[in-house]
C-alpha cells in the first residue's frame, strides 16, 4: 500500500520566504500612507467644517430669530381673541343674543325678565310681539367686541414691551364666521414688530381663533322655540291644561248639594296654580334633542309635555330646559271675587226647594306669566337663554291680551281685603328733588320714603323705599299692587314735603316720586312790624315801626307756586297766625306748625314765595303786606330772626279799611321787605 509521505523543499521553502518578506514590506508602506490620507482627508473636513459653523454663527441675522419670536405674539395676541371671543359668547347666552342689552329693553320692565341685579334677559315674544335679534346682528355684535378687546389685552398688559416695540399698522378688523359646530374670529390686524433701535423685525397681519361653542344650533333651536310657541302656544296650552284639571285649591266649576256656601281663599289659589308651573313648567321636553325619557307609567307627561317642533330640530347634542318661578313678575286674577275670597252662589232653599240647596261655582282666570328658556350645547356646557310670556285670559290662551285683567272687587271689602290682592308688578323710584323757576334741577335718590297707594276708598301700606334697591343703583321698590284705574302712589319722609302721582296699575310700570327738602324755623323767631299807613303815602316809610298789640291778630299765608301746579292748588303753602295776646289759643289754629313749633319753607335753594299778610282787629282788616318775596338760602338757614313789615292803619273801621285793601298791593313796596336777621 503506497504510503503518503511529507516532504519539504528548503529552496522553495527559501525562495518563498525572501519574497514574501519584501512584498509585506512594500505592502506596509502603501497602507501607512493610505491611512495618513484618509486623516488628512477628515482633518481638511472638519476644518471645513469649523469654518463654515462659524462663519454662520457670525453672519447669523436678527431676523433670523424671527420665527421663534414672531410665534410667540401671534400665540398671544390669538389667546387675546380667545378671551375676548369666550367673554363675548358668554354674555351672548347670558342675555339672549345680546353682548350689550339695548336701553329700550333695560329701561323697561315689561319686556325683559330680571334674573338677577345685574342681569336682565330679553324677551323675544311678549303679547303677540316677536322680537329676535338676528344671527347677523350677533356676528356684528362679536365683531365689535373683538375690536374693541383684543387691542386692550395686547398693550393693557405690556406683552413683549421689554424687548420689542409692536407698532399698529392698520385699525383692527375682525370677520367671525358662525358656523355650523364652531365659531371662526378671524381678526384682521397689521402689527409691525421692532427692536429697541427701531430696526424692522417683521410684522403679522392675519389672526384666527376658534370656539367649539355650536352657536349658530342652540341660535336656531332657541328660535325655533319661540316660533312655534307664537303658532301653537303650547305654553298656554299646559297653563290651561294644570288649571282644568281641578286641582282642590284651583276650583274652575262645579256644584254641590249644600245649603253651606264654599269659600277659597284667593291667595292659597294664587299660590296653588303658582306651585304648579314651576313644578310642571320644568318637565317640558323638546323631542330629537338630549333629555331622559318619562316612564311608561307617566303618559300624560308622554303625550302632553314632549314638544315636537318638526323635523327642523333633530341634533341629540342639545337640550332644553323651561323654568318659571314666582320671584318672577306674574299678574294673576280671577273672577267673580268678593274681597279676597272665591265663593260659591246658593240655588234653591226658597219656599218651594226649601228642602234642596245646591251651591254652584265657575271661575275664569288670568294667568301672564315669563318663562325663562336655556338651550345647551352638551359638548361644551354653553348655554344660551331666552325668555318670552305666556298668556291665558279668561281660561283661554290668548297672546293678543298682554295683561291680565282686573278682579273684580264687591263694595263690601275692607282696605285688607282690597290690598291682599296683589297682582300688577310695578316699581317706584323715590329721589330727592330741589327745583325752582330760577334754573335750579337737582334730583338725588332718595331711600327710606314710606309709600301709600289709594284707589277710591280703599287704602293701602306699601312699605319703604331701599336706597339700592336690590343693588340695581336706584332708590326704590319693586312688588305687586292691587288693580286700580286711577290710583294715587304717595311717598311721605320726615323732613320732605310729600309727593304724588295718579296711577293707572299697568305691569311693569315705573312710578317716580320726587320729594323736596324743607327747612324748619321755629315760629317763636318770627316778629310783624307794623308801619303807618296813609292814603298819600308814595315814598319808603321813615318810622322804625311798633308791634302787634294785644288785640290785633296777625294772618300770614306764603305761597310758592310751579308751572304745572293743578288750579287753586300751589305746590307749597305755609298758613299761620301770630299775635301777642291769644298766646297758646293759637296752637291750634296754626296750621303745618310741627312738633318743633315751626314753620316749613322749601330748602337747599332761592325760592320766590307770594307773601300775603293780613292784620285784624275787632273781625275788621286794619294792616296788611302783599308782595313776592325771594328768600336766599344762605340767609335763611344762617338766620335767627325773621320779621316781617306790615303797613297798618292803626284803627278799625270800615272806610279805612276798604283803602287800604284796594291799595295793598300797590303801597307795600313802601315798607322794607322781610328780614332775615
Amino acid at each position: 500500500m503506497y504510503k503518503k509521505r511529507y516532504k519539504i523543499d528548503v529552496s522553495r521553502v527559501i525562495s518563498t520566504t525572501s519574497s514574501n518578506t519584501f512584498s509585506s514590506i512594500s505592502a506596509s508602506r502603501k497602507g501607512q500612507v493610505t491611512v495618513f490620507i484618509i486623516l488628512g482627508i477628515l482633518l481638511l473636513l472638519a476644518l471645513l467644517l469649523v469654518v463654515f459653523v462659524r462663519r454662520e454663527v457670525v453672519t447669523f441675522k436678527p431676523e433670523e430669530i424671527l420665527p421663534t419670536e414672531k410665534g410667540k405674539v401671534e400665540s398671544f395676541i390669538t389667546s387675546c381673541i380667545d378671551e375676548a371671543g369666550s367673554e363675548a359668547l358668554f354674555l351672548i347666552g347670558l342675555q339672549a343674543g345680546y353682548i350689550e342689552v339695548p336701553p329700550r329693553i333695560t329701561s323697561d320692565g315689561s319686556i325683559h325678565l330680571r334674573v338677577s341685579p345685574h342681569t336682565v334677559v330679553p324677551y323675544w315674544a311678549y303679547g303677540e310681539i316677536v322680537d329676535i335679534p338676528s344671527l347677523e346682528q350677533i356676528k356684528a355684535d362679536i365683531d365689535q367686541y373683538l375690536e374693541t378687546h383684543v387691542r386692550e389685552c395686547l398693550f393693557a398688559k405690556e406683552a413683549f414691551q421689554e424687548k420689542y416695540e409692536l407698532i399698529e399698522k392698520s385699525p383692527l378688523a375682525a370677520n367671525t364666521e358662525i358656523v355650523e359646530s364652531k365659531v371662526i374670529f378671524n381678526l384682521h390686524w397689521d402689527v409691525e414688530i421692532q427692536d429697541k433701535s427701531g430696526e424692522v423685525i417683521t410684522e403679522i397681519i392675519n389672526h384666527v381663533a376658534e370656539s367649539p361653542v355650536k352657536l349658530r344650533n342652540v341660535y336656531q333651536l332657541a328660535r325655533e322655540i319661540v316660533e312655534k310657541e307664537m303658532q301653537t302656544l303650547k305654553l298656554e296650552d299646559i297653563t290651561q291644561d294644570l288649571i282644568a284639571l281641578e286641582h282642590p285649591d284651583v276650583p274652575v266649576a262645579g256644584m254641590d248639594l249644600s245649603c253651606t256656601s264654599k269659600t277659597w281663599d284667593v291667595g292659597t289659589v294664587r299660590q296653588a296654580l303658582l306651585d304648579l308651573l314651576r313644578i310642571n313648567i320644568r318637565e317640558l321636553k323638546v323631542k330629537d334633542t338630549s333629555f331622559i325619557e318619562f316612564p311608561e307609567e307617566l303618559p300624560y307627561y308622554q303625550n302632553h309635555y314632549v314638544w315636537d317642533l318638526g323635523e327642523a330640530v333633530n341634533d341629540p347634542r342639545l337640550g332644553v330646559t323651561f323654568k318659571f318661578d314666582e320671584t318672577y313678575p306674574y299678574t294673576f286674577a280671577v273672577t267673580p271675587l268678593s274681597g279676597t275670597k272665591m265663593k260659591s252662589s246658593n240655588l234653591g232653599g226658597s219656599e218651594l226647594l226649601s228642602f234642596l240647596c245646591i251651591q254652584t261655582w265657575k271661575f275664569t282666570y288670568d294667568m301672564v306669566y315669563p318663562v325663562l328658556v336655556t338651550v345647551r350645547d352638551d359638548t361644551t356646557g354653553y348655554n344660551f337663554q331666552i325668555a318670552f310670556t305666556v298668556h291665558l285670559v279668561r281660561n283661554e290662551p290668548s297672546r293678543k291680551e298682554a295683561f291680565a285683567r282686573p278682579s273684580y272687587i264687591l263694595e263690601k271689602a275692607t282696605d285688607e281685603d282690597y290690598c291682599a290682592v296683589l297682582n300688577i308688578p310695578m316699581t317706584v323710584k323715590t329721589y330727592e328733588l330741589i327745583e325752582n323757576k330760577e334754573g335750579i334741577f337737582n334730583r338725588l335718590d332718595l331711600g327710606n320714603v314710606n309709600l301709600s297707594f289709594t284707589c277710591l276708598r280703599y287704602a293701602c301700606d306699601i312699605g319703604e323705599t331701599d336706597y339700592d334697591f336690590a343693588n340695581q343703583g336706584f332708590a326704590g321698590l319693586t312688588q305687586n299692587f292691587p288693580y286700580c284705574a286711577g290710583g294715587i302712589m304717595r311717598g311721605v319722609k320726615r323732613g320732605y314735603k310729600e309727593d304724588w302721582e295718579r296711577v293707572v296699575t299697568t305691569p311693569g310700570a315705573t312710578i317716580e316720586l320726587g320729594l323736596a327738602p324743607l327747612f324748619k324755623f321755629p315760629a317763636s323767631n318770627i316778629k310783624v312790624v307794623k308801619h303807618a299807613f296813609r292814603s298819600d303815602l308814595n315814598a319808603p316809610v321813615e318810622d322804625p315801626g311798633t308791634a302787634l298789640t294785644n288785640n290785633e291778630i296777625a294772618l300770614i299765608d306764603i305761597i310758592y307756586r310751579k308751572d304745572d301746579d293743578f288750579p287753586g292748588t300751589p305746590f307749597h303753602k305755609v298758613e299761620f297766625v301770630k299775635s301777642t295776646g291769644l298766646g297758646s289759643q293759637l296752637e291750634e289754629a296754626n296750621r303745618n306748625i310741627g312738633e318743633e313749633d315751626s314753620i316749613e319753607f322749601l330748602a337747599r335753594a332761592d325760592f320766590t314765595y307770594e307773601l300775603d299778610i293780613t292784620i285784624i282787629q275787632d273781625e275788621l282788616i286794619t294792616g296788611g303786606y302783599k308782595a313776592n318775596w325771594t328768600i336766599p338760602w344762605e340767609a335763611l338757614e344762617s338766620a335767627d330772626e325773621l320779621v316781617f313789615h306790615v303797613l297798618s292803619t292803626g284803627k278799625a273801621n270800615e272806610e279805612t279799611m276798604f283803602e287800604l285793601v284796594n291799595t295793598l298791593g300797590e303801597k307795600s313796596v313802601f315798607v322794607p321787605s322781610p328780614e332775615l336777621r
